[in-house]
């Protein structure tokens, strides 16, 4: 899940062309390209830490062939998407370069709103990267989207209480058990709330168990006997007593602070805990002594003796179709989430980079030290359904399996075939 912050910038410029003060006049700002020059106008991740500095090297790395200026964009998902298809279908020449989710790609491929790579870009944008974001910057085996970073999560634990890591669900499902026998701490932490959390959350288990929801092509739901396996894994949690009470409501704020309040003994969430429960450590007596008492480990195996395909997050940049500026940039994109820069976006802001050479970069291990259980996970790290009609069926999974203590196996599995594939053909209404 990526999660940008408003930001203002103040920018003069001699003259603004109509479409772009359409654009902005829709969202409150005026930022397209000016007469002095090729402005590169880049939406998305914009107003995340350290990010202006990114800008400014990128900048000066141009030398005057182009300047990119970094716009806003509401701090929700689905609002920022809003805003991407609202201006695209309107042909707005204001967006160049979109930091976009990387559920986005196949919906705004077939829109025709996202250009193809060239192969010499292809081949620039896919160096040293890691192949899972690479997928989720593909569409029907065309590259549309240069990755920028990437996200997996983790399972964050209290060693004072589990001094070894369980290596599966049902080994941390029966550690938490016995916790709760012996009166100690002993929930465990999950996006259990009717959004794109519990999605994650769902596909991670699916996935694991060899399980997807969509075939390649997006025309065919692929609800099988694995569905069914992971429904009947989630909804035991949900019924076990050791999830969180307020489970229908989790999203990762929640199991964040239910961690840091001592409240939970394991937590599936993503890498960002570390710096988090670092920061709040500072200010915070029991968030200190979480921090001194937490330790990080592998995703737990959904199937023992098969590590476990956890799904990605993350962002990748693509071109705008109605882009006046296409090369410059690509050449902007490739600035902006170069090897050096994603180590600062690392550092500064928590992004998990895509390339995996910054891995071996020792400030990146001091800062990460979880750097190589990342690295393993992510190299199996799974998208989620890949289909131009993603943000339907996600709707329709989270309404379809919330609440979790709700969910009936075989009768839930059913219920999604028949939401998935009537949205695949055209038919869905959404819940």
């Amino acid at each position: 899940m990526e999660h940008t912050f408003l930001t203002v910038r103040s920018h003069k410029w001699r003259r603004v062309p109509a479409a772009c003060l359409a654009g902005a006049l829709a969202v409150g700002l005026v930022s397209c390209a000016s007469d002095d020059g090729v402005v590169i106008n880049v939406y998305g991740g914009t107003a995340a830490a350290g990010f202006d500095r990114i800008i400014a090297s990128c900048n000066e790395a141009a030398g005057g062939r182009y300047r990119i200026v970094g716009n806003l964009l509401p701090a929700d998902a689905d609002s920022q998407r809003e805003q991407f298809v609202r201006r695209l279908a309107s042909r707005d020449d204001g967006m160049d370069l979109l930091g976009m989710d990387v559920t986005w790609t196949a919906e705004f491929a077939e829109a025709g709103w996202i250009r193809e790579l060239t192969p010499e870009q292809a081949q620039l944008a896919t160096a040293d990267t890691l192949q899972p974001p690479i997928d989720t910057a593909t569409w029907q085996d065309v590259l549309y989207g240069i990755p920028k970073h990437t996200n997996v999560q983790l399972l964050w634990y209290r060693p004072s209480v589990v001094p070894e890591p369980p290596q599966t669900w049902d080994e941390m499902l029966e550690m938490a058990a016995d916790l709760r026998d012996r009166g100690e701490i002993y929930e465990i932490g999950f996006t259990g709330a009717r959004y794109e959390g519990l999605v994650v959350g769902f596909n991670t288990l699916l996935n694991s168990f060899g399980g997807d929801l969509v075939n390649e092509d997006s025309t065919e739901a692929t609800i099988d006997e694995t569905t069914v396996q992971a429904l009947e894994l989630l909804n035991r949690y949900a019924r076990s007593g050791l999830a969180s009470r307020s489970l229908s409501n989790a999203q990762e704020p929640e199991v964040f602070a239910e961690f840091q309040q001592g409240r939970s003994a394991f937590a599936l969430n993503w890498p960002y805990v570390l710096s988090a429960m670092r920061s709040a450590a500072e200010t915070d007596a029991q968030s200190r002594a979480v921090y001194e008492d937490m330790a990080f480990a592998q995703y737990p195996e959904v199937v023992a003796g098969e590590d476990a395909r956890v799904t990605l997050g993350g962002m990748n940049y693509a071109i705008s179709t109605y882009s006046n500026h296409p090369d410059e940039a690509f050449d902007a994109a490739m600035c902006l989430r170069s090897p050096e820069h994603q180590l600062w976006a690392a550092l500064d802001a928590g992004d998990v980079p895509a390339n995996r050479t910054v891995y071996e970069d020792p400030e990146f291990q001091e800062a990460y030290p979880m750097y190589e259980i990342l690295l393993e996970q992510l190299e199996i790290a799974v998208p989620r359904p890949k289909t131009p009609f993603y943000q339907n069926i996600s709707t329709i999974v989270s309404s379809t399996l919330s609440p979790p203590a709700a969910i009936v196996p075989d009768r839930t599995a059913d219920e999604l075939r028949d939401r998935i594939q009537e949205t695949l053909e055209g038919r869905g209404i959404l819940p």
